[in-house]
């Protein structure tokens, strides 16, 4: 069985239902909603369509609303503008529509914040300017690197620095009606340092849903400055390797992609690896042999997640991609597993762990005696999701099934490794063995471990550690 999972953007390519369904059947464990395009109308059909579809086949898919944040980004063009080498440039702070020689911007703090001599990359570095002059609202800058600007592009200052909250205006309400559709988790934009993780759960919590787990999204150098801070606060991060490749010199993208996932899996928090996967497959059936590479290598660096973005929105072959990608997952998974002494498990060391000392101690137990027993699954009892969250970043051999009686809880596990989740409403351990053998997911005549853990020992019936055959 899959254990990594796969998150795939939902968009134009894919908002059909029929294609929501194809896209969860080729092996989506969760599905994003990009909310730096579209409406909210279109967001929430989405969202009801992904929940039909995978009620229909039965399984929990995550819904993950990605909000857009302060992302800069030039204005409307009538049409595409050509940029010839050595000609200039003019932006203006705004939002009407350019023309040649002439783009608008509407994020105020941009012309603030860069200096003459100060280097701009637009649309995701394809083109680049170089600041000859600053003015009030205004700057006059001179092209690099040429090409052809389309309307709304990315524009990003490479060392350069823009503090602005975390939190837009749009991002809000946005958040807000995310909530109100039912999301099962929220990704940060452009997050800078732990207070702007603080300041999205508190608009959560105003907004009802003081329990929304927030995806913390890595793509400013100061993220990665301060990412054992920003880990410490997450319920997940996204190495979002977009922005942050260009933030940040191209070839010291492995390495810090490697410190983020370092991090977060000291502290047993889920991580997302985000950004041109499998690119090509936008336009072609087949990714390249270095794209393959890449998501593999995801995998053995312990990627809870790995993310299809335009692929899966906007990309001819959708379905495909997803498939392409499962099985590049299993295959790297089997190769992990190959008795060689290089399994790719990870030990969280238990001070580094946001969880009780016996609640930990329950699960590593748990590990322990699956190991030892070869049992085929680990039984995770669960209510929120912490006990099978725990199991999963302990990376045990046997499988983790997640028997829960919240449908949220099932479907916010989506995108955690290795966990399995059935939605059962029984009380006792008796009820759980009925429905894990009347759902085969699990064998008669198998050794199963079962864990469960409270908060407090106080509550000493929820705290439990069974070993025992199905």
């Amino acid at each position: 069985m899959r254990r990594t999972k796969i998150l795939a953007t939902i968009g134009p390519a894919t908002a059909d239902p029929a294609m929501i369904r194809a896209v969860i059947d080729a092996g989506a464990n969760g599905c994003r909603l990009n909310f730096s395009h579209g409406s909210v109308d279109d967001h929430a059909a989405m969202c009801r369509a992904i929940r039909e579809q995978a009620r229909r086949t039965g399984q929990h898919v995550e819904v993950l609303q990605d909000l857009g944040g302060p992302k800069i980004r030039t204005g409307q063009v009538s049409a595409p503008l050509t940029l010839t080498v050595g000609a200039p440039l003019v932006i203006e702070l705004g939002d009407g529509p350019g023309g040649p020689g002439r783009v608008t911007c509407a994020f105020a703090p941009l012309f603030t914040s860069v200096s003459a001599g100060q280097r701009l990359l637009l649309d995701d570095g394809r083109l680049e300017l170089v600041v000859t002059e600053v003015g009030a609202g205004r700057l006059v800058t001179e092209v690099v690197q040429g090409g052809v600007l389309g309307s709304r592009k990315g524009i990003n200052i490479p060392g350069g620095v823009v503090r602005t909250e975390a939190l837009t205006a749009k991002d809000l309400l946005d958040l807000r009606a995310g909530i109100a559709m039912g999301v099962d988790a929220v990704a940060l934009s452009f997050v800078q340092g732990p207070e702007d993780v603080a300041q999205a759960r508190a608009a959560a919590a105003e907004a009802g849903a003081p329990d929304m787990p927030i995806i913390a999204k890595i793509e400013r150098p100061s993220a990665v400055d301060n990412i054992d801070d920003i880990v410490a606060v997450s319920d997940g991060i996204m190495i979002a390797r977009g922005d942050l490749g260009i933030e940040l010199p191209l070839e010291t993208l492995p390495a810090v992609q490697r410190r983020v996932m370092v991090a977060a899996r000291r502290r047993g928090v889920p991580v997302i690896v985000a950004t041109e996967v499998l690119e090509s497959m936008r336009t072609s059936p087949r990714p390249t042999r270095a794209e393959v590479t890449d998501a593999a290598h995801a995998v053995d660096e312990g990627a809870d997640t790995i993310m299809l973005s335009g692929e899966t929105a906007i990309g001819r072959f959708p379905v495909r991609t997803v498939a392409t990608l499962s099985a590049i997952i299993e295959q790297a998974e089997r190769a992990a597993s190959l008795p060689d002494g290089q399994s790719g498990r990870i030990t969280v060391p238990s001070d580094d762990i946001r969880a009780s000392r016996h609640g930990l101690a329950l699960c590593e137990a748990a590990v322990a005696l699956a190991d030892r027993a070869g049992a085929a699954a680990i039984v995770a009892v669960t209510k929120a999701g912490m006990t099978p969250r725990l199991l999963s970043a302990l990376r045990p051999a046997a499988r983790i099934i997640a028997a829960t009686p919240s449908e949220q809880t099932a479907a916010r596990l989506g995108l955690v490794w290795g966990v399995t989740s059935v939605v059962t409403d029984a009380a006792t351990l008796l009820a759980v063995r009925d429905t894990l053998l009347s759902g085969a997911l699990v064998p008669e005549g198998e050794t199963i471990v079962f864990v469960a853990m409270h908060a407090t020992l106080e509550r000493d019936a929820d705290n439990y550690l069974i070993v025992e055959c199905m």
